[in-house]
């Protein structure tokens, strides 16, 4: 008897429903297939690989996924239908995943990823090919991709237009390649676009520590690291607000945090003080954080990093300085994409939270600081 070959991209697509139903409480595969409008039957058969999912159903994925970007699934609900249309014969399927890493090169780490898999398609259970699948990585690469807003520029572009990235931190030649991506928009358009780009510049973002908490909250599993700086380490204590939850993100690899002063309280550490607020927070609220206890020590030891910026207090100095006025807290969220958000806020402990101010830091200002911010992390001993 013919073994049937399954599709291994298909398998790795199910390997990632199945973590991503992991992190929402272990929510019921019935549940899922009710949400996505399928038998339960034929999803937990998408879960296993066994039947692939048609791209007719991407927006109920991203609507019960919400983590995960439309043009991405989208991207790969159609690789899994041209890969299938060469499931019989496996050195068919190698030669139709290496032509749609060609034809779509930000799948390349998922389809190259499969590389060891073709030889043992055949012969391996479903089993030993999912756990092969893990082993390589092709569940992360999947998942990483599919929640990673696509950029539809060159790497150039990129480098030169877009938002800035800790690798790339200087803007570059922004302006003329605005005229680039506006050619063949009508004038009429044109002048709307103007019109909004010079409102935008008049309106100064302010956000305050619980509409950040929130941002923070919806974009959580689209954050691969946060660097923090901040004057007083009391600030970062206070888990009242924030509640770190994004440590636990399977994107999300390291928070480093540099404090200019010294801790008031000297008796621990400001990252075993932080640790055991935390921690207390998480058990009297244990059905919310149930997840987070079950392996609270290893995730915080290997994600969260504090260390003392006593000796380099002029370059914090320079960081916090916004508009010429000395703010407290600055924090760099580094994107799945690789682009930067900055927030910058006066917030101390036991201010008053009426009179707060913070905001997202303009265009130019992020450039300039992410240069120094570089610098100061590198001095420290951390790199990305």
């Amino acid at each position: 008897m013919i073994r049937k070959i399954r599709n291994p991209l298909a398998q790795s697509l199910g390997l990632v429903f199945q973590q991503r139903r992991d992190q929402m409480g272990g929510i019921s595969s019935s549940q899922i297939a009710s949400c996505l409008g399928l038998a339960a039957s034929h999803y937990r058969m998408i879960e296993a690989g066994s039947a692939i999912l048609q791209p007719a159903r991407a927006i109920k994925v991203i609507q019960t996924f919400d983590a995960f970007e439309f043009v991405p699934l989208c991207q790969v609900l159609v690789s899994i239908q041209v890969l299938d249309s060469a499931k019989d014969s496996i050195p068919d399927m190698r030669t139709t995943a290496e032509l749609l890493a060609e034809a779509n090169p930000p799948m390349r780490k998922i389809l190259g990823g499969l590389g060891g898999i073709w030889e043992r398609l055949e012969h391996d259970s479903v089993a030993e090919i999912a756990r092969k699948l893990v082993i390589a990585g092709v569940d992360k690469e999947m998942d990483r991709f599919l929640t990673t807003e696509p950029v539809n520029l060159s790497a150039e572009e990129i480098d030169n237009f877009m938002t800035p990235t800790y690798e790339h931190p200087i803007s570059g030649q922004l302006y003329s390649k605005i005229g680039n991506i506006l050619q063949g928009v009508a004038p009429f358009y044109l002048d709307t676009v103007l019109q909004l780009i010079d409102n935008l510049r008049n309106i100064t973002p302010r956000v305050t520590p619980g509409e950040l908490a929130r941002w923070e909250a919806s974009h959580k599993g689209r954050i691969s690291y946060i660097i923090g700086i901040v004057g007083k380490p009391e600030i970062i204590v206070d888990v009242g607000t924030f509640d770190y939850s994004f440590l636990w993100q399977e994107n999300f690899r390291e928070m480093f945090i540099i404090h200019r002063d010294r801790p008031i309280e000297t008796g621990e550490s400001v990252k075993h003080r932080i640790t055991r607020c935390l921690k207390q927070r998480y058990e009297s609220e244990r059905v919310k954080y149930e997840r987070q206890l079950d392996n609270f020590d290893v995730i915080v030891d290997s994600k969260l990093t504090i260390v003392s910026g006593a000796d380099s207090t002029e370059q914090i100095d320079r960081l916090l300085l916004h508009r010429d006025v000395r703010m407290n807290n600055l924090w760099f969220y580094i994107m799945n994409s690789g682009y930067v958000v900055p927030f910058i806020d006066d917030a101390t402990v036991g201010a008053e939270t009426s009179g707060l101010y913070g905001t997202s830091l303009a265009y130019d200002e992020t450039c300039e600081k992410l240069v120094d911010l570089r610098k100061l992390c590198r001095d420290a001993g951390f790199e990305l």
